[in-house]
């Protein structure tokens, strides 16, 4: 993987998309040997498409692939911690020896280590918090996005996603991740914004009916209605969030996360010496 890894680090995603760049990666991935289901798939690539969507124009049609590749994020990043808690045990655990005068051998970590490492336990609580605050708003985002979008015909399959067997003949299981592994507190976080998202749909119905009402009584065509209505939609209800703030602020979790992987990587490789 350090092939694609160096043809990544040659895009600059916040340039006009370049297709040469990227047909090199895509080439190269398509020649990669297929892996064993149970390696998982290399987190620079999860990184790169994730990047595509958000770069160099947030692509909002997809975010439901979006909030899948954020779930392998988040589950990298847990990972990172759960590694990172192990190796403060085994660091006490060889402190305690080298203090008798065993595994002399050993190199224990260095204290700017030790202090990251407790930094990432210390912060996970947070971190946690923030991914699922941006799960929240990526769904809001996508369902105003798709109310007038040309595929509002998956609105229903959409919500369904979101909120797994809330809404009637939609009942299938969902095809996010995002749901596996939450919490009692998450999931009940999640209902609310379930009810939240119900009261908006309920209102923007209501406002349909009033606006073609009074279409109808000021005489406007059926095409001037028709045409006008994703401006007036817009206008009424703006985006809950600019999607250049959000792609933003999912950039910020995402080079955080990275950075947790590169530290790790680089202290605990098996040329590292620990």
């Amino acid at each position: 993987m350090d092939k694609v890894k160096e043809l990544m680090s040659s895009i600059n995603f916040n340039e006009p998309y370049n297709d040469q760049g990227h047909r090199e990666i895509y080439d190269h991935i398509e020649r990669l040997p297929v892996r064993d289901a149970s390696s998982g798939v290399p987190p620079s690539l999860v990184f790169y498409a994730a990047r595509n969507i958000l770069s160099p124009s947030f692509i909002i049609g997809q975010i439901p692939d979006l909030l899948n590749l954020l779930t392998a994020i988040e589950t990298f990043r847990r990972f990172a911690v759960l590694k990172s808690g192990e190796a403060l045990e085994w660091q006490k655990y060889y402190e305690h020896e080298k203090s008798h005068g065993r595994a002399e051998d050993v190199r224990l970590l260095a204290a700017n280590e030790v202090r990251t490492l407790r930094h990432y336990l210390e912060e996970k609580d947070a971190q946690r918090r923030e991914y699922i605050v941006l799960v929240r708003s990526l769904i809001q985002l996508y369902i105003h996005y798709l109310w007038t979008a040309p595929e509002s015909c998956l609105l229903p399959r959409r919500l369904n996603d979101f909120f797994p067997g809330s809404f009637h003949g939609t009942d299938k299981p969902s095809e996010l991740l995002f749901h596996v592994d939450l919490s009692g507190d998450e999931k009940e976080h999640f209902e609310r914004l379930k009810v939240e998202c119900q009261e908006w749909m309920s209102l923007v119905a209501e406002w349909e009916s009033r606006r073609e009402e009074i279409c109808q009584d000021v005489g406007l065509s059926q095409e001037d209605v028709v045409g006008s209505f994703v401006n007036d939609f817009r206008v009424t209800f703006p985006q809950p969030s600019k999607p250049s703030e959000m792609a933003r602020i999912v950039e910020i979790y995402m080079i955080r996360v990275e950075d947790m992987i590169r530290k790790l990587e680089q202290w605990f490789s098996p040329s590292s010496g620990v």
